[in-house]
């Protein structure tokens, strides 16, 4: 099943929420990266909801701009993979999240980016999950009553505290670090990100700590094909 998607959700363009409940306490895991909203949707990217009631009725698109994910993957040859790999963990046990993403396609209109992810949860087996293809159109329209920077932010609450040189496999990156505080169903739950478009998919590294049940998440670059 192949999805097409526009920007997604606010300001990333695709923020993906992993959850998975047990024992009865919920395992919240924020992955920035690829959110699926459906098979048929359009390139039109999902706008906060205070936006979508002032652009409901309204047909005037503002210019093409470059689509973020597109830029990133396009940079890299057909074949190019990364590997994250993300525990979430607290006093019930661990979920431990791999995450295998592969460029499958690119041309001067879009880039295929198939992803593959396993789950192992504390005392049971591997679960294996079937691949799926995510189109990243080259453009989008820019939304009436937005800027281009609106959408370079993993999320609309993150701040840019500083910039770090890191060592993924091999390569030195430069790094940008953002921090903030999201909230859900358990409670406000920090974040932390470092972000690079030297990259494949642009997350190096994200940490995050839900208070409540101190509920910590922790993703890395597990590897990567330069």
């Amino acid at each position: 099943m192949e999805n097409t998607l526009g920007i997604g959700v606010v300001r990333q363009f695709a923020v993906r929420q992993f959850t998975v409940r047990r024992t009865g306490l919920l395992l919240a895991g924020f992955a920035i990266g690829l959110a699926t909203i459906g098979c048929e949707s359009s390139n039109k990217p999902i706008l906060p909801s205070d936006v979508q009631k002032s652009e409901k009725g309204s047909g005037d698109a503002g210019p093409a701009v470059v689509h973020p994910e597109y830029a990133n993957w396009n940079r890299f040859p057909v074949g190019t993979q990364v590997t994250r790999f993300r525990v979430v963990s607290n006093e019930t046990g661990d979920v431990k999240v791999t995450t295998v993403l592969t460029l499958s396609e690119k041309s001067d209109q879009h880039v295929d980016v198939v992803s593959q992810v396993n789950v192992i949860r504390t005392g049971e087996q591997l679960q294996e999950n079937p691949p799926e293809t995510t189109r990243f159109p080259a453009s989008f329209a820019l939304p009436k009553g937005l800027t281009e920077e609106y959408f370079q932010l993993p999320s609309m609450k993150a701040k840019k505290t500083g910039e770090e040189s890191m060592d993924v496999h091999g390569k030195t990156v430069k790094a940008e670090l953002f921090e903030w505080t999201e909230s859900n169903e358990t409670g406000p739950m920090t974040v932390k990100l470092w972000r690079s478009d030297q990259v494949p998919g642009r997350i190096v590294r994200q940490e995050m700590l839900i208070e409540a049940s101190q509920t910590k998440t922790i993703e890395e670059l597990k590897s990567v094909t330069w």
